[in-house]
């Protein structure tokens, strides 16, 4: 009888376990599908932000042209 009852303390205790391991492994995948929803994000962000800032800086060197201020594109400053 006591038999029966440790294996079956056993077998709970291994259920909880497996319950457990299945949780954390769902949250680690939903963490990962989070983590890659705000990479997206970010990558779209960032390429609008990069347009937006194009356009306005060619904007601003056309105007310049157009005004005699400018007349070549900008380079690196070299060292």
């Amino acid at each position: 009888m006591q038999k029966r009852q440790h294996k079956r303390e056993e077998n709970e205790a291994m259920k909880a376990l497996i319950r457990r391991a299945r949780r954390s492994g769902q949250s680690l995948v939903e963490y990962g599908l989070v983590l890659a929803l705000i990479a997206i994000v970010a990558i779209l962000v960032i390429k609008a932000v990069g347009t937006k800032t194009t356009s306005t800086f060619d904007n601003i060197q056309s105007q310049m042209t157009s005004q005699g201020v400018a007349t070549t594109s900008p380079t690196a400053a070299s060292s």
